[in-house]
């Protein structure tokens, strides 16, 4: 099934306050209010949230573990926390969404490195390996691709010489030191949450 790209953004931008109103899964949160925060009818809110592959269970929507009853989907993978069509969001994301601190672990696919970051909204705490970057497409804050960002965890590399083969397997990525990327989440965040100019 193909999508718009109205869809696309408007889904991203749905995603986006389901994970802050659900406080990244942990409390269902009603499609009414979820409409009017996103500036759509309900009506739109409830196919956008089929579209993306939410939870819809009697007008709750819930972005984590599905309530007793309805469909549970896989756990997500090391470094994630449910979110998005394949059960993961990016972790940088997630510890603006939440306010809280984030653990994201990840083992470098070049050099088998482990790595650990630790990171709040407003820093990073810890880096180990000091030289692990983030690889990210690059939206140019245009929103075309933003659910190439928001809803996929982005990977983790123990330095930029390690990143190097993804960067030509992508053409328009880019690799980020991680406090860089921290700011290029803040700015992806402003896009998301700026109100549309027609509501859809």
């Amino acid at each position: 099934m193909t999508t718009s790209q109205t869809d696309r953004v408007a889904a991203a931008r749905l995603a986006w306050a389901a994970l802050k109103l659900t406080r990244a899964g942990r409390h269902p949160v009603g499609v009414d209010r979820l409409a009017a925060i996103v500036g759509v009818a309900p009506a739109e809110a409830r196919r956008l949230v089929e579209l993306i592959g939410f939870t819809l269970h009697r007008d709750l929507v819930s972005t984590g573990p599905a309530p007793r009853g309805a469909h549970h989907r896989p756990e997500p993978a090391e470094g994630t926390l449910g979110a998005g069509p394949d059960g993961s969001v990016d972790m940088f994301l997630l510890a603006i969404a939440t306010g809280e601190r984030v653990h994201a672990a990840a083992v470098c696919p070049v050099t088998g490195t482990h790595i650990r970051i630790d990171l709040t909204s407003h820093g990073i705490l810890q880096a180990d390996p000091p030289s692990a970057v983030v690889a990210a497409i690059d939206l140019g804050f245009g929103l075309e691709n933003v659910d190439a960002v928001a809803c996929a965890g982005q990977p983790f590399f123990a330095s930029a010489s390690a990143a190097a083969s993804w960067l030509v397997a992508h053409p328009g990525g880019r690799i980020y030191q991680v406090a860089a990327y921290l700011a290029q989440a803040h700015r992806l965040v402003a896009a998301l949450e700026a109100r549309p100019k027609h509501v859809l």
